[in-house]
């Protein structure tokens, strides 16, 4: 009984061991799997909605429309391609407050009693709306939007960006409370100052002056009490039903404090004039704007009266070859070049990513060509010099809608640039001169004219291809939905005819994704995708693999060969010399770091594979380890070899190497782990991807901004499988190289 219960407590505590030792690994792998939000996510889980084949995504109406582009999250060539662009202003925009979407058939989902108005809105009816609201607002800013605004569309726009969009929305929960707070506060501090002018009521009304005032005083602090709770809500902009409540708790305050309790006599009182300015005006203003807000809601519900047919639009990923024909059909449609037509063509049998890149390179070799005819020296720099100049040239047309072909010969060009008196004109000017000097003007201007119509054509291009990637294919949809466009993985765009976005950004949808198994597999993956994309992995691998095996078979070598002089071989201080190499082992390797960095940069070899490899081609624990194993070997083999006239050499790599394969596994693998782990030497000795390994390139995923753990979990899974899988077959080896060495 006693055996039994040792036993399960020893199984008990490897099996304790095993999960602690295994935990970290199948978290790494887990995580690996993550999306970005469920890293982030606490508590944290194990599981993913990335083995889900459905997927519902939390999202917003984006109100682009309702007052400008939100920049954030943009790259600069994404914003330069909006710049150039014309703003949409038919573009519904639902923005995906949540994980980015990648493949899949997504369905965004009308409310069952959605409406909308289609067309715009009659000029005769807004104004009437508006005369009417100039009536009965006091809100400026409101007031400055009616006066501005074209039509109909462009103020409800604008107001319910004022209203309910941006950090300082009027009605942003915090922000309406802390202007209620801060009014009434401010009421209640001017109550207490005309309190103290008492005196000046007439002797008969004082006690019921005071009485007011108290009053007064009470119910300011009952408004700031009862208001606090609307600072809690499950959303940021304060909803309807709360406007209302606020709305009737402010009027009825709002009474409590009027004059209208006091004596009709009181009422003309300097004093009273002076509470009703002070007080009730700012609380009226205060009120003002929830019922301005309100007026103009409803009167925009009642106008939308046409109900949604089809209460969904579907839409998919479109695959690789219909992008294709896409950018082919926007690129016919272009006046450009016959020959930029040509390489569009020729480049478009690659694929799209990167494609405008190629394109402009291969313009880039033919020019450079042109320029070397031309006599032109260093051709790429002067390239580069000459596409500023026409890029600050096209520049300064812009504005006034003028276009670089008007010009017939240089000569027209620089008196253009000199009737110009802007400081660009002048700068402008003198780089032309500068880069025309020597060579023919009217070679030079055709060559300036060719580079401005690249840049023209490179624009157009990246706008086509901007507009391309983001092109989904539309299933079904609304008859007023003409187009959908997914952007950055993250805002569905609805390309709308004859419904003004506006009459469409009230609603709430609801966006769901579904996948097919295969796109679910894609998405269980899709870290490892984007891991390995974000940085030269496979340049990567190899460096790892050639470094690591280089370094463990030069290792093995020489160490076999020194443990063997060690072990069985005789010569003078062979124990003091193996004393001596021992003792290294007890100096730190970070103490080594500066004096073999200053060696291997005095020789020439930062940058190369020789510092990553010869630093550590031998290892005193390698040579200890197959030291101790040779001494187990039997003298007698040795004795019989010299016999039958055996040399040191033969008799080490037929007899003695063969006989230890264990412990030479042993000390292979771990020198291979090393090597394969190896991060700070690399560090310090490479600048150059080409050079790096794995453990260097998990850096990628780490800035200061902060650290990407799915993705960097993923490339630290694919990093550590070849270690696991060369574990798993060579522990038997390992095992035994161990168990063995130093035994008699």
């Amino acid at each position: 009984m006693r055996s039994l219960f040792k036993s399960f407590v020893i199984y008990f505590l490897l099996s304790v061991g095993a999960i602690v030792m295994i935990m970290p690994f199948a978290w790494m792998v887990s995580t690996s799997f993550k999306t970005r939000s469920e890293v982030e996510r606490w508590p944290p889980i194990w599981t993913s909605k990335n083995f889900s084949r459905t997927w519902y995504v939390k999202n917003n109406v984006s109100r682009v429309s309702m007052g400008g582009l939100d920049w954030k999250g943009l790259t600069l060539r994404e914003a330069l391609v909006l710049l150039q662009q014309e703003f949409e202003q038919n573009v519904l925009r639902i923005q995906i407050d949540d994980d980015p979407v990648h493949r899949g058939t997504i369905t965004v989902f009308f409310p069952p009693d959605a409406k909308f108005f289609r067309g715009k809105l009659d000029s005769n009816v807004f104004e009437e709306f508006a005369n009417k609201l100039r009536e009965t607002t006091k809100q400026k800013e409101v007031l400055q939007l009616l006066d501005e605004s074209i039509d109909a569309e462009e103020f409800f726009s604008k107001f319910f960006t004022l209203y309910l969009h941006g950090k300082d929305a009027y009605l942003d929960r915090r922000n309406y409370i802390d202007l209620v707070e801060k009014t009434i506060n401010t009421t209640a501090e001017q109550i207490e100052i005309l309190s103290r002018y008492v005196t000046r009521i007439p002797e008969e009304y004082r006690s019921q002056f005071l009485n007011f005032v108290e009053s007064a005083k009470k119910v300011c602090a009952e408004i700031v009490s009862s208001v606090t709770m609307f600072r809690k809500g499950k959303k940021a902009i304060l909803d309807l039903t709360e406007l209302e409540a606020l709305l009737k708790l402010l009027k009825n305050s709002l009474e409590q404090l009027s004059v209208n309790v006091l004596s009709e006599s009181v009422r003309n009182n300097p004093v009273i004039r002076l509470y009703e300015q002070r007080v009730i005006d700012p609380i009226e203003t205060v009120i003002d704007r929830i019922g301005t807000y309100l007026f103009v809601h409803n009167f925009f519900q009642s106008v939308q009266r046409e109900a949604v047919e089809s209460s969904e639009v579907k839409f998919k990923f479109m695959s690789e070859r219909a992008r294709k024909n896409v950018f082919s059909s926007m690129v016919q449609r272009m006046n450009i070049r016959r020959d930029l037509e040509i390489a569009v063509a020729e480049e478009l049998k690659g694929p799209l990513e990167g494609l405008v890149e190629r394109v402009e390179k291969r313009i880039d070799e033919r020019f450079y060509s042109k320029l070397e005819s031309l006599g032109v020296e260093n051709v790429r720099i002067y390239t580069q010099q000459l596409k500023q100049s026409a890029s600050q040239f096209l520049n300064l047309l812009k504005p006034k809608a003028l276009n670089f072909r008007m010009f017939e010969d240089f000569s027209q060009l620089k008196q253009w640039l000199q009737q110009d008196d802007s400081v660009a004109s002048k700068v402008t000017l003198s780089k032309l001169e500068q880069l025309a000097f020597g060579l023919n003007e009217q070679e030079f201007f055709k060559a300036f004219q060719d580079v401005c119509e690249e840049i023209e054509t490179i624009s157009q291009l990246r706008a086509a291809l901007s507009r391309t990637q983001s092109l989904m294919e539309l299933i079904s949809a609304p008859d007023f939905v003409e187009e959908v466009r997914l952007k950055r993985n993250q805002t569905i765009e609805l390309v709308l005819k004859d419904v003004h976005p506006v009459y469409l950004e009230d609603e709430r949808y609801t966006v769901r994704v579904d996948y097919t198994f295969k796109e679910m597999l894609g998405n269980v993956f899709h870290n490892y995708i984007s891991a390995w994309k974000s940085a030269p992995f496979g340049i990567y691998y190899f460096n790892t693999v050639f470094v690591s095996t280089v370094t463990t078979l030069a290792e093995i070598v020489l160490c076999a060969m020194a443990a063997y002089a060690f072990a069985l071989m005789n010569f003078p201080g062979k124990n003091i010399v193996f004393a001596v190499f021992l003792s290294t082992m007890m100096i730190p390797g970070e103490v080594l770091l500066v004096p073999n960095f200053i060696t291997i940069s005095k020789l020439g070899w930062i940058d190369t594979y020789y510092a990553l490899i010869i630093p550590w081609i031998v290892s005193v624990f390698a040579i200890f380890l197959l030291r101790q194993h040779f001494l187990v070997l039997p003298k007698e083999l040795q004795d019989a070899a010299k016999i039958d006239g055996c040399s040191h050499w033969k008799f080490l790599w037929t007899i003695v190497v063969p006989l230890s394969k264990p412990a030479i596994v042993t000390a292979a693998l771990l020198k291979f782990v090393g090597s394969w782990n190896a991060f700070l030497w690399v560090l310090i000795v490479t600048n150059k991807d080409k050079f790096r390994t794995l453990p260097v390139g998990l850096q990628t995923f780490s800035t200061d901004v902060g650290t990407v753990y799915n993705l960097l979990m993923a490339a630290a899974t694919f990093s550590i499988l070849p270690i696991l899988i060369l574990f798993l077959l060579t522990q038997r080896y390992f095992v035994q190289g161990i168990a063995r060495t130093g035994l008699k």
